[in-house]
């Protein structure tokens, strides 16, 4: 659903794929932008929240799905963390030479950890909703060995969210992939403001991950935020969300007066 004052934008890719989104800009100042999470799109409740909060304080932001997901391009099986660094660079080269707030959610926290890191000058402040760190390589480490043995030799595994959840086709190459984007162990070094929102009854990402990040890290700026019964979906925390959006954007205004 495109939302008042949003502008439909589209960027043709490799292959010529085509990746699609909404932007409202007020024409100056940083752009938020929101990662959805694995097997999410920019439909979701979280990302249009942020937008109509953006709307309503004057504050540009950007939404977009993936490709491979929602209105944006590809296949879906061909995920990985190299292509939504892909699709996030084009839309930093869209919105150039503007600096960025990048809110990541779950798989998205991950993809906005790195892109922060690739491009310093640009990404001025992330907020991190229960970032995923790894759970790729996770996923694959708790599978049985001889299912372990038939994703790799027939490439293909299907993937399904929770006992009742739709099934997604996802490539060996994505396990292939990620091993190049270990955060826990080639931590980074982070030097913009970073706040890490965490439900405590998460049971998709565990609590304890981001607190590992956290001591791993070289980052003199960054918070945990634990949020108290809240899970992975963090229903129930929206004035939270909107709390910590408006801190990181602070942040970046304040260090921008300086």
């Amino acid at each position: 659903m495109q939302l008042p004052c949003e502008t439909p934008f589209q960027i043709e890719l490799a292959q010529h794929e085509v990746l699609r989104g909404y932007l409202h800009d007020t024409g100056s100042g940083p752009i938020g932008v929101f990662l959805p999470g694995f097997a999410s799109d920019m439909q979701g409740s979280k990302s249009q929240l942020l937008a109509q909060h953006a709307q309503r304080l004057g504050r540009s932001w950007l939404r977009f799905d993936y490709r491979g997901i929602g209105r944006s391009d590809g296949d879906f099986a061909g995920l990985s963390i190299s292509r939504y660094l892909e699709d996030v660079e084009a839309i930093l080269a869209l919105v150039a030479p503007r600096p960025l707030v990048l809110v990541g959610s779950s798989m998205g926290g991950w993809v906005a950890t790195l892109a922060a890191q690739r491009y310093p000058q640009r990404i001025r402040a992330l907020l991190l909703i229960a970032p995923a760190y790894n759970f790729i390589q996770d996923y694959f480490a708790a599978l049985p060995t001889e299912e372990q043995k038939d994703w790799q030799e027939t490439g293909l595994r299907h993937w399904q969210l929770g006992p009742y959840g739709p099934r997604f086709p996802l490539a060996f190459g994505a396990v292939e992939d990620a091993a190049a984007y270990d955060l826990l162990r080639h931590p980074p070094r982070l030097a913009i403001p970073t706040l890490i929102l965490h439900g405590s009854a998460d049971d998709a990402v565990p609590l304890q991950r981001s607190f590992t990040f956290a001591d791993l890290a070289s980052s003199p700026s960054l918070a945990i935020r634990v949020l108290p019964g809240i899970d992975h979906r963090l229903q129930g925390a929206e004035r939270q969300l909107l709390q910590g959006v408006d801190e990181v954007w602070l942040a970046v205004a304040a260090a921008a007066a300086l």
